[in-house]
This record gives C-alpha cells, structure tokens and sequence, in this order.
C-alpha cells in the first residue's frame, strides 16, 4: 500500500494546469442575490441571511453522514452547549455560532486538504475577520475555548451520524456529550437565525434580525441602495424613506430584505409555484432599514430548542 505522504506527495507533482479560456468572475452571487468577493471580502457585503441559508445547505463530512447533517446545525449545537453547558454570555455564544460563517461564501474543504492549501487558510481568516468586523467584534478575542469544542464535537459526531468503520480519525479528545436529530435545511436556517436574533438583540440592545412570523412587527422605514455618484461610489442621495409594511423579514444590520410583491393595484401576488396552498410571492430589497414600531426593540423572545441537541 502507499504510505500518505507519497500520495501527498505525487499528487503535488501531478497538479492540473489550471490556465483555461473560461474565465470566471470574482464574485460570487449570494442567496440574497448580493454579489460577495471572496478573495476581498468586506463588511458591508456580509448579511447573516446569506450566512444561515449558505450554512444549512451545506452537508458536513463531504455528504458522508448517514443523514444530512449541516453546517448550520453544527453551529447551533455548540452555541447551545455554550450557552446551556457553560453558561456563556451572547457575546461568546455569537460567536461561536458564527466560527464556520467563512464557509457560507468559501465553502469548507475537507481536513486532509485543507491543511495542504495555505492560501485558503489566508482567504478563511480574512473572510471572518470582515464578518466579524461587521458584527461588532473586530476588537474582540475569539474565546479561547471555541477550538477545542469544535474538536470535541467532532467525537460527537462521528459516533452518530458516521458509519461504524473503526478508522483512526486521530481524535482522542472527550465528546462533549451533544445528541444529534435530523433537521432539515429550513429548520437549521431557522435556528440559526434566531440564535442569532436572540443574541444580536441582548448585545447591542436592538433588533438586528427580525421574521414576520415571530410574530413581531417588521414593518420598516426604508432607503433603497445602491445610487452610483460621480466617483461611482455608492451612497443614498436625495431619496426620501419610505414605509414598508410587508416585511417577511429584516437583516437590519445587513441592509437586506424579503418582501412581499403586491400587483399595481395593491393586491398580494401568491407564488403559483409553492405547492397546493400557494403563499404570497416575495422578492429582495436591498437599502437601509430602521424598525418603524414604537416600542419593536423592547420586545423580546426566546430560543425554542429543537428535540436533542443540548441539555
């Protein structure tokens, strides 16, 4: 058999010329349909819509578990055990809810890889170091704790979703203990967008994420964006905000929006295509956004946690 290191090593000297007529754009379109830079991130292209869509339609392990097991819902086990285990704060468990969020505009690559790819590593820490500066943490330390729970979750993980191979992962860390159920893509989006709701609006004392269906008034003023001056830069101009009252939800913070689409004479247009009860048709708005409600950000709610996970 050959050892690893040879096949490291003759796989190096065997790289693809990777030169080809068909050139690709350097960005990436985004699930709100923004573009992002991978290459040269910033923070004003971050919007956590993008992140947990991206996140909870992404299979760990390379699609190897024995049932769809995303990102997204990774992430919430471990703020979950942060915040139910460990008694952390929202500040620490934001942000180990977010310590994947690269991998929503990078996509993961798988260990064994990865650790032969120093540029995606470059590219990884600048992407979350604009993530992070678009929350409000740019200044903060990451917990010294978040590496070794990502590790020891991987124990976790491998005991209920992986086969029963036996294979030496190199792991001999403790698990942390978590039980894992199937969740569906649309319900990890979910929790991981109302963990960071939850989260958001402890910190800065505002709503920073809202859904309709929360039961919440998103109704927002609202300044659409971009407007191109004489330098080609974007900024608002003279437009006067207007009300929008038909919000299916908010990334405040973001600048992005999901609305829903009326007819000229005002009627709620319903997506034909949404199955034997259509709901309405929606669209996304891209601007600046100030909840309207008085009183919206002293209203609070709570983490509904899903059947295993932490306890």
């Amino acid at each position: 058999m050959i050892d690893t290191d040879t096949r490291v090593e003759e796989s190096v000297q065997h790289l693809l010329d990777t030169d080809t007529k068909y050139k690709a754009v350097d960005f990436i379109e985004t699930y709100t349909g923004r573009p992002f830079w991978p290459l040269k991130p910033k923070p004003e292209d971050v919007s956590i819509i993008d992140i947990a869509h991206h996140l909870s339609h992404q299979c760990r392990y390379s699609g190897a578990p024995k049932f769809f097991y995303s990102t997204a819902q990774h992430c919430c086990l471990l703020a979950d055990y942060a915040d139910l285990r460990m008694g952390c704060g929202p500040i620490e468990c934001l942000q180990i809810l977010i310590h994947d969020a690269p991998e929503a505009y990078l996509v993961d690559v798988p260990r064994p890889v990865k650790q032969f790819m120093p540029e995606y590593r470059v590219w990884d820490k600048a992407i979350n170091n604009a993530i992070r500066s678009w929350i409000g943490f740019g200044d903060l330390p990451i917990p010294a704790w978040q590496d070794e729970l990502d590790s020891r979750i991987i124990v976790d993980e491998r005991a209920q979703i992986m086969s029963d191979s036996g294979l030496d992962w190199g792991h001999a860390l403790e698990p942390l203990g978590v039980t894992i159920r199937p969740w569906a893509a649309v319900d990890a989006e979910q929790q991981f967008l109302l963990r960071y709701a939850v989260y958001a609006r402890k910190i800065f004392g505002k709503h920073q994420y809202l859904r309709s269906s929360w039961g919440i008034n998103t109704a927002s003023t609202f300044r659409e964006f971009p407007f191109r001056g004489g330098s080609d830069r974007q900024r608002f101009g003279e437009q006067e905000p207007r009300l929008i009252t038909d919000l299916m939800e908010v990334d405040v913070r973001g600048g992005v929006g999901r609305v829903a689409v009326r007819s000229p004479n005002g009627m709620m247009v319903r997506d034909t295509q949404a199955g034997k009860f259509p709901e309405p048709a929606w669209k996304w708005i891209h601007g600046a956004f100030d909840l309207a409600t008085p009183g919206v950000d002293s209203v609070t709610f709570e983490i509904k946690h899903q059947p295993g996970g932490v306890k």
